[in-house]
């Protein structure tokens, strides 16, 4: 038996008795809310019910994507005009959105013009929000949002549904660089969601917040995640298992806690049932721990897969790895593409990474000062734009360029300081407590003090980042230093026995 559902009884002021009894008991029989979900779609398909009914499972078949019965309820009540609108998919958001907002939007238009209920109306506002963002420009978008508030100003009974509201407004400040006043917003729809018990808009709301926090404060992203987890664990829904996992994965490879952003695609992927399906993000961490073999096979096998492929940022990736396994005729050959895409798109973003792996196919083949240059262009729009992992690893390369550099003049007998970008390195993965990304920056800087023969110095380095964390995401860049240390701790064995 599931505890009364909060996401299922706010309904409880709005629907027939009858209704009710049917809810109440199935809420009794019931493990989680997917497995109520499942139980009252199945309720509605074989049996006569309140219309109310029909409804409810159609809203709650769509959050739960239970793609299978939400196509049965809307075959089998085709004729009532508010269950149409719910029967669109809502996977991808681009993609939906492009795919399915003129039908959504008229089968609302068309509900609106049958007499219904100011609370089914106010849901109805909220799903049309759905399909605007983020391809809507911020009016568009805030129509219908503004629609529901309306409604919900008029009836404190339908303040149930405020939760969302502040979502989508907290994700229109966000989008509007207010950081603060989106965190406000997310926090207020959180409260309110508490009140009501309504475990499906608590989620919304941390989803938001954590997501808002990706590229600002990392570590209480991580913890917003984990929260986040444990709730999509107790709803059992897949479709928010992957999600959660999905999204958490990102901003762990943002900290560069790259084993634990690896695990959690794979689970992701195993959570949506797509398994046997290629994931091209793992492709993009390969990249990032510089195993070119590893991040073109990830990425070609998406590719292959897909047959047609219209994303400029996957070619870069892909130009990317091959610039990694020094393969620099297809690099370039692939970067033009991508670069044909960018121009069309005007994505900013987009041409920072174009520059970025640019410079790699230059560093690769030696051409130190051409590969830093375009990595300060890069680092440039990064700075603009930031999205966590276009800076870290930008950074990077600069610190790796101006090490290679640093290697062509040395001289053993001056000693060596890090350089402006690795200094630079250094700073930024403190502030953002980026626990891998410090750990790589040690490696890095081992690397330039080894350049030098400063030995002592390359293994203190090192082993002062053994501390920095003890996080399973972590493991692969232990090992390497680890490696690192003992064979720096040779080289002084062997030059202790020459001398």
């Amino acid at each position: 038996m599931v505890q009364p559902l909060g996401t299922i009884t706010k309904y409880y002021p709005f629907i027939d008795e009858e209704s009710k009894s049917i809810l109440n008991a199935l809420m009794e029989e019931s493990s989680s809310y997917y497995d109520f979900v499942n139980r009252l779609c199945d309720i509605v398909l074989e049996n006569e019910v309140p219309v109310n009914l029909s409804y409810l499972a159609a809203v709650h078949s769509w959050w739960c994507r239970l793609e299978e019965k939400k196509g049965l309820i809307q075959e089998r009540y085709k004729d009532v005009p508010s269950v149409r609108p719910w029967g669109y998919a809502h996977n991808s958001i681009q993609r939906d959105q492009l795919l399915y907002h003129d039908a959504v939007v008229e089968g609302i238009d068309k509900t609106l013009q049958s007499s219904i209920e100011d609370w089914m109306e106010t849901e109805l506002h909220l799903l049309h929000a759905f399909y605007h963002w983020p391809l809507g420009v911020i009016p568009d978008f805030l129509e219908p949002v503004e629609k529901a508030k309306t409604l919900i100003d008029s009836n404190p009974l339908i303040n149930c549904f405020s939760p969302l509201v502040y979502a989508f407004e907290a994700m229109v400040k966000s989008r509007e660089a207010c950081p603060e006043e989106s965190i406000d917003l997310v926090e207020r729809g959180r409260e309110i969601a508490e009140t009501y018990d309504d475990s499906l808009f608590i989620y919304m709301n941390i989803l938001e917040h954590a997501t808002f926090l990706r590229d600002s404060s990392v570590q209480e992203s991580i913890a917003l995640f984990e929260e986040l987890y444990e709730l999509a664990q107790d709803l059992e829904v897949p479709y928010f298992l992957g999600e959660t996992l999905h999204d958490s994965a990102l901003v762990l490879e943002a900290a560069g806690e790259y084993d634990l952003a690896l695990s959690s695609h794979a689970e992701k992927m195993k959570a949506y049932g797509l398994e046997d399906i290629p994931d091209i993000l793992p492709g993009r961490i390969y990249a990032t721990l510089g195993d070119g073999e590893k991040a073109l096979a990830s990425i070609n096998a998406y590719f292959d897969f897909y047959e047609t492929v219209e994303t400029p940022i996957f070619y870069l990736w892909k130009a990317w790895a091959l610039a990694l396994v020094d393969n620099f005729a297809e690099a370039e050959r692939t970067l033009e593409i991508a670069h044909s895409m960018i121009i069309k798109s005007g994505s900013e973003r987009a041409l920072g990474n174009y520059y970025h792996f640019t410079g790699v196919v230059e560093l690769r083949r030696g051409n130190l000062l051409d590969a830093l240059d375009l990595f300060e262009k890069a680092w440039d729009i990064a700075e603009r734009n930031p999205a966590g992992t276009n800076q870290n690893r930008t950074l990077l390369d600069l610190a790796r360029a101006e090490i290679l550099l640093s290697g062509q003049s040395k001289d053993n007998a001056k000693i060596v300081t890090p350089g402006r970008w690795l200094c630079k390195l250094e700073t930024y993965a403190d502030e953002q407590e980026l626990h891998g990304i410090r750990m790589q920056a040690a490696l890095l800087k081992s690397e330039l003090y080894r350049n030098h023969n400063q030995l002592r110095d390359a293994e203190a380095v090192l082993r002062e980042a053994l501390d920095i964390t003890d996080s399973p995401g972590v493991i692969t860049l232990k090992k390497r230093i680890i490696t690192k240390i003992q064979e720096i701790e040779k080289h002084l064995q062997d030059e202790e026995i020459v001398s």
